[in-house]
């Protein structure tokens, strides 16, 4: 056998064996005792690198499903909606950081809100006035994937300035959006006029 490292071994008792001093390799391995030792330890460090190979996957955000994207979620304080799919829940968590660290800005909202799937135009148009506090978030498109409206409600106070209300203006086409009972039922597509407009504090 060539001298390669243990993780290109199909077996890993063909690496033990390969390991093996040639004085314990004097017989043939189809009747030593060693040669059997290394075939059962090799089955079982088979079994654990598979499973070590397995689980990497869930131990990273972006790859993660079910319940250990749950506790990957938890860490983040965030938290699984009723029905959400790992997709959904996935963008919430990987925006998680964005959302914490850029909360409170003009940048840092249209930058968290375009982590979970929502291209928006955020203005001002009355900065400089007595009304100061009242700021527009168009959304200008979706992805789909985060499908519960009321986490972009949720986000978008998350991440608006302190002492300031929104005011959300929709140019999503009729029948692609569900506000998640804000501006009608929720559970279904929202059919309401474009440019439909909430506002939200």
């Amino acid at each position: 056998m060539s001298n390669r490292p243990a993780d290109t071994v199909a077996r890993l008792a063909d690496y033990l064996w390969w390991l093996l001093p040639v004085f314990l390799k004097k017989k043939d391995r189809a009747v030593s005792m060693v040669a059997q030792f290394c075939e059962v330890w090799g089955d079982r460090l088979d079994e654990a690198r598979d499973t070590l190979v397995s689980i990497i996957p869930e131990l990273l955000a972006a790859t993660a499903s079910g319940d250990y994207l749950d506790l990957l979620a938890r860490q983040r304080q965030v938290f699984r909606g009723i029905g959400e799919s790992d997709d959904s829940l996935r963008a919430r968590v990987l925006a998680a950081h964005t959302i914490k660290r850029k909360g409170g800005t003009i940048p840092g909202m249209t930058e968290g809100l375009e982590k979970i799937g929502y291209e928006v135009e955020v203005l001002e148009p009355n900065r400089g006035t007595s009304i100061w506090s009242r700021f527009l978030v168009r959304v200008l498109s979706w992805d789909g994937v985060v499908a519960d409206q009321s986490v972009f409600y949720q986000t978008v106070r998350e991440l608006k300035p302190a002492h300031t209300r929104a005011h959300v203006e929709s140019a999503i086409s009729m029948g692609t959006w569900d506000d998640g009972g804000y501006l009608d039922d929720g559970g279904t597509l929202d059919s309401w006029v474009a440019t439909h407009e909430s506002s939200y504090g």
